[in-house]
């Protein structure tokens, strides 16, 4: 086992809009905010959501990656790095220092009409509706 005692920094609440977009905002924010490392918590209603829904094999980084184009909710938690090179999970993204990356897994209803429908995964895209999101700074 491993562990790391942190401090608890700054707490940020923060509502994103109808058509922005999820992560374009959050990274802005984060950035902005210079937040190195954090909690985040995220609920609300999404239009569009990009998602990786798990893995198809045990080979590699081989993963299935689904979109939805009808109006979803969503149930999220995750943290905030800013690492030396883009993960996996980004695909051919690069970058030359490190950059904020916030990892989040979550639920996602099935769509209207199939609320007992719920997909998990990790969120890698979304247009908001209305979202909120809640960041607990370590420091």
């Amino acid at each position: 086992m491993q562990a790391m005692e942190r401090k608890l920094g700054r707490i940020f609440q923060i509502t994103i809009e109808e058509g922005e977009d999820f992560f374009e905002e959050l990274n802005r924010f984060i950035t902005t905010k210079n937040i190195r490392a954090g909690s985040v918590f995220v609920f609300g209603a999404m239009h569009t959501v990009d998602m990786i829904s798990g893995f198809r094999s045990l080979e590699g980084y081989d993963i299935n990656r689904c979109s939805f184009e009808d109006r979803r909710e969503l149930v999220g938690l995750g943290n905030i790095s800013w690492p030396d090179r883009p993960p996996a999970a980004l695909g051919d993204a690069s970058w030359d220092k490190p950059r904020p990356f916030i990892h989040i897994h979550m639920a996602l209803s099935g769509g209207a009409g199939r609320n007992e429908d719920v997909l998990v995964g990790h969120l890698s895209g979304a247009d908001v509706q209305k979202a909120f999101v809640e960041i607990y700074e370590f420091v």
